[in-house]
């Protein structure tokens, strides 16, 4: 509150008030004036002023005369603040992974790649990106990956931190896997920050790696054309151990053999169907095991 050549100000908030008081102890009646202009019905001692303006009041004594029009009260009306708005608590994040390789097969390494990004104007902080890695797959820690990168045996959860991530400034991470059998490994990474997302549809991402088993052949034609006379597996050379059974349909062992090397022609055996069990040690050090059957054809086609 100011007081400047007798006049009084006040300063309130819009949307509130204030109560003036008339001076005068023994007048009979008052009436209150804003910027010079009467205000009808303020005939009371006391008058609540809810606008800005400057107010004044006169006093009647029960003659009815008027006093001298009394100093001027000043009222200042604040605004109310606008609506604050925090754009730095609302960050939109968003996160995708792919895979690098689209032809593994067991044992086989390859890399996956994270990116993290923000889509909003403000900076995103205390960004984490986290990736459970599948079962069927191995991480393999990369040397130099800092503090940044976390895994935790136990739950096979890899956590990525960044400490700020810019608009349209993604940053991206490359690690490394090993897998182990074959299937669909499925990946799913998710994202998250210190501030709130408003597009959460973002923050998940997923992607397939199929990883391909050997493909053996049901049919075999050892009749010395020199096509397809002996039981060839694709692939077979890139595993460091195998074993090989075949059986006849009574269930007897007529062939078996330890490393095979897509050599055997079925000598002594008469056509017909047999069937095979093959163990095969990938890449992982993990024995992958393939059963069916197979028909030995030797008439010329």
């Amino acid at each position: 509150m100011s007081n400047q050549g007798g006049d009084v100000t006040y300063t309130i908030n819009e949307g509130a008030s204030i109560v003036l008081h008339a001076s005068s102890l023994h007048a009979s009646a008052y009436q209150w004036y804003k910027d010079g202009v009467k205000i009808v019905d303020a005939i009371n001692k006391d008058y609540t002023a809810t606008a800005a303006g400057m107010y004044s009041v006169v006093a009647f004594n029960a003659e009815g005369c008027p006093s001298e029009v009394s100093d001027g009260v000043k009222i200042i009306v604040k605004p109310d603040d606008p609506p604050v708005n925090l754009p730095d608590t609302v960050v939109d994040l968003a996160v995708t992974i792919a895979s690098s390789n689209l032809h593994a097969a067991p044992g086989d390494s390859y890399t996956y790649v994270l990116v993290a990004d923000n889509k909003s104007p403000i900076t995103g902080t205390n960004v984490q990106v986290s990736y459970v890695i599948p079962e069927n797959l191995v991480y393999l820690p990369q040397p130099n990956s800092g503090d940044l990168i976390k895994y935790n045996i136990a739950t096979r959860t890899l956590t990525w931190n960044i400490s700020q991530i810019k608009e349209n400034d993604p940053a991206k991470l490359v690690i490394t896997v090993k897998v182990l059998a074959p299937g669909m490994v499925q990946s799913i990474v998710n994202i998250k920050g210190k501030q709130i997302d408003p597009i959460l549809a973002n923050n998940v991402d997923q992607t397939i790696q199929q990883v391909y088993p050997l493909v053996i052949t049901n049919v075999f034609t050892p009749n010395g054309d020199g096509v397809n006379d002996t039981f060839v597996i694709p692939g077979l050379e890139t595993y460091s151990d195998t074993e090989l059974t075949i059986i006849n349909r009574w269930g007897n062992v007529v062939y078996q053999k330890t490393n095979y090397k897509n050599d055997w022609d079925g000598s002594g055996l008469v056509e017909g169907t047999y069937f095979y069990v093959l163990r095969a040690k990938n890449k992982a050090g993990v024995w992958d095991t393939y059963k069916g059957y197979l028909t030995l054809l030797r008439t010329r086609i």
